[in-house]
Parts: structure tokens; C-alpha cells; sequence
């Protein structure tokens, strides 16, 4: 085992974690979670220079992961991206009250994004954590590194709405490509031709998704790609707004317009009406996820209905009743309010 120098102490923090026992010890945390988890394929001198390290550093390990069947450690982590979002506040109040109801507590973490880039980083962040699993949300439950972190710690966690499938850990699952083909329907039922698209934060896999399921679908329709009629956004009102304004301006503007999510949508009825373009009479728009803002502004806002709660209720019995079912899908559907109508 390396010597513990003055050096060493001086940059160990006074809470040590599992990082820094997989320094001292030469080893990869992953063997350091092994060890703590009293598993195999770890020969009896590494063990010993781990368990060393572990009396040397005064480390108490995280024992979480396995204490979620005796109950002793009753709190749930909501894992999720550093930049704050109406959708991370509604999937947090959704979690607290999933928790509650369950007799657990709930703790939000938010993950740097150059923490998500470095599996020590996440490992150190994690490690200290005293919990009975993770609820990740997008767009970190599509992170690999964070993912495989989760899975060398042997800690539970469910992956809420991942954009990709893994064979690993617990997931609900929505399917956002046939929520988008509902939308597209919708409007061209209404007689809508020229649709335009804002997308969502590049980050989100989820954004991929519905930007690929709105062209393919549009072409099986129309028998054209309408790319000029696509436009990028970030999730938030005021890409909304710009992306609108973008597409207001064409020479041939669309009739309706398709928001990757409620917020940008809100943006898109600002900007119109600000033009003094009727909704839905001139211009029908529609978003995404059927947050609280759909229904209070005006004109209420057509969306697709994510069921957040039950979502996040699933996520927490995949953790406090490990043989429950490992993937969940729930079904997302077309809520028709007052901002859409006939083509004009």
C-alpha cells in the first residue's frame, strides 16, 4: 500500500471517500466497492491493502446499497443536472410526495457537468451519500459514466424517462416518438400543412427522439422533410420565443407550431400574440409534458400528458421493493385544450 504522507493528509478531506481509499491503495474504487460489498474476484492481498487503506483513512463506508431491505437508511436521492429547470422542480415535488407516502425522505443532488464527465468525480460525490437508491432524471439518466458508477457501487437506482434502453438497474419508460406521432396527427386532422418544430436542449436525448419521430413522420405524411420549418431551442420560454419569431418570419410561415416542451411553447404564444397573430385562429401551437403552466395560460395550451407522478411513484417502489417490476412503461396522451384549431 502507498505510504500515507504528510502530503496526503493535507489533501484528504476531513470526510474521506471512497476515491481517496482507491488511491492510497492502488486500486480502482470499483475494487474498493467490491471489497466493502464482501465480493469475489478480489485476491486476499488487495483486500488487505484496501482494508488497510480503509483504517488508515478512518473511512466509513456508504452502506446504502445494502441496507435498503432492513429500512435503516429511509431517504431516496434525486440525482439531476447542475442548471435548474421547471421540469426538474415538478419531478422533485413529485418525488417528495411519492417519498412521503412511501415513509421515506427525499434529497436532491444535482451533478456538474464536469463532474459527469470524470467516473472519480461521480464516485466521490455519491460515496457519502447515506441512501436506499437513486431516482436519475433526464438528461443524466442517459450519462454512461454516471451510470456505470451507480452500477461498480453496487447502488440502486431507477433511470426516469432514459432516452436509451440498458439492460442495467431499474427504468420507467415513456415513448416519446409515438407521443409525437399522436401530436402531428392532431394537427393534420386540423388541415395544418406547414408545421413547424422547435427542439428541445441538445443535451436530452429525449430532444433527439422527438426531433426524428416528428421528421419521419411528417415525411411519411407529406412526403417531403420539412427541415426548414425545424428550429432549435433550449427548453425555456425565451428560446420559444426567439425560435417563433424565426419562423413567423418566413416568407411562407407555418400554421401551427410544435414545441418540444410546454415552457418553449408558452415563448411561441407570447411571440405570436405579440405580433397580434390570433391563437388559435392564425396560428394553433401545442407542446409537450402537460406541466402546470398548460392550463393556466391563455389560450390553454394543447400538449402531451406526461404522467410525472405516477412516473416517479413507479421509480420509488423499484427501490424500497427491489423485486418489483425492473422496467415500467406508462403511457403518455394527446390533452387537447384551446391552442389549436383548423388551419387557416
Amino acid at each position: 500500500m502507498k505510504e500515507l504522507k504528510k502530503s496526503d493528509s493535507q489533501r484528504i478531506k476531513s470526510k474521506p471517500t471512497i476515491v481517496d481509499v482507491a488511491e492510497l491503495a492502488g486500486v480502482s474504487f470499483k475494487t474498493v466497492s467490491r471489497v466493502i460489498n464482501n465480493q469475489s474476484y478480489v485476491g486476499e492481498a488487495t483486500r488487505a491493502r484496501v482494508l488497510e487503506a480503509i483504517d488508515a483513512l478512518n473511512f466509513v463506508p456508504n452502506m446504502g446499497a445494502r441496507t435498503i431491505r432492513g429500512g435503516r437508511h429511509m431517504t431516496i436521492a434525486l440525482l439531476f443536472p447542475e442548471r435548474k429547470s421547471q421540469y426538474q422542480m415538478e419531478v422533485q415535488d413529485a418525488a417528495l410526495g411519492a417519498c412521503r407516502s412511501a415513509g421515506y425522505h427525499l434529497i436532491a443532488e444535482s451533478l456538474a457537468a464536469e463532474v459527469l464527465q470524470n467516473k472519480g468525480q461521480i464516485a466521490a460525490q455519491l460515496s457519502d451519500l447515506r441512501v436506499s437508491g437513486f431516482i436519475v432524471m433526464p438528461p443524466v439518466c442517459d450519462n454512461h459514466e454516471l451510470i456505470e458508477t451507480l452500477q461498480e457501487l453496487s447502488l440502486p437506482y431507477s433511470r426516469l424517462a432514459p432516452g436509451e434502453h440498458l439492460k442495467t438497474g431499474a427504468e420507467v419508460v415513456v415513448d416519446d416518438a409515438v407521443a409525437v406521432r399522436t401530436m402531428v396527427d392532431h394537427l393534420w386532422s386540423l388541415g395544418h400543412r406547414r408545421i413547424g418544430f422547435i427542439v428541445g436542449n441538445a443535451s436530452h436525448t429525449s430532444s433527439r427522439i422527438r426531433l426524428g419521430a416528428f421528421l419521419d413522420h411528417f415525411a411519411r405524411l407529406a412526403g417531403t422533410v420539412p427541415l426548414d420549418m425545424v428550429r432549435q431551442g433550449d427548453f425555456t420560454s425565451s428560446s420559444g420565443f426567439e425560435a417563433a419569431a424565426s419562423l413567423l418570419d418566413l416568407p411562407n410561415p407555418p400554421t401551427a407550431i410544435f414545441a418540444s416542451n410546454d415552457e418553449m411553447a408558452t415563448g411561441v404564444i407570447s411571440c405570436a400574440l405579440g405580433r397580434g397573430i390570433a391563437v388559435p385562429e392564425k396560428l394553433s401551437v401545442c407542446g409537450f409534458d402537460n406541466s402546470p403552466v398548460a392550463s393556466l395560460i391563455w389560450p390553454s395550451l394543447t400538449t402531451i400528458n406526461q404522467p410525472l407522478t405516477e412516473m416517479v411513484h413507479a421509480a420509488v417502489q423499484q427501490l424500497i421493493r427491489p423485486r418489483s417490476n425492473r422496467r415500467v412503461e406508462l403511457d403518455l396522451s394527446l390533452i387537447i385544450r384551446q391552442s389549436t384549431g383548423p388551419a387557416p
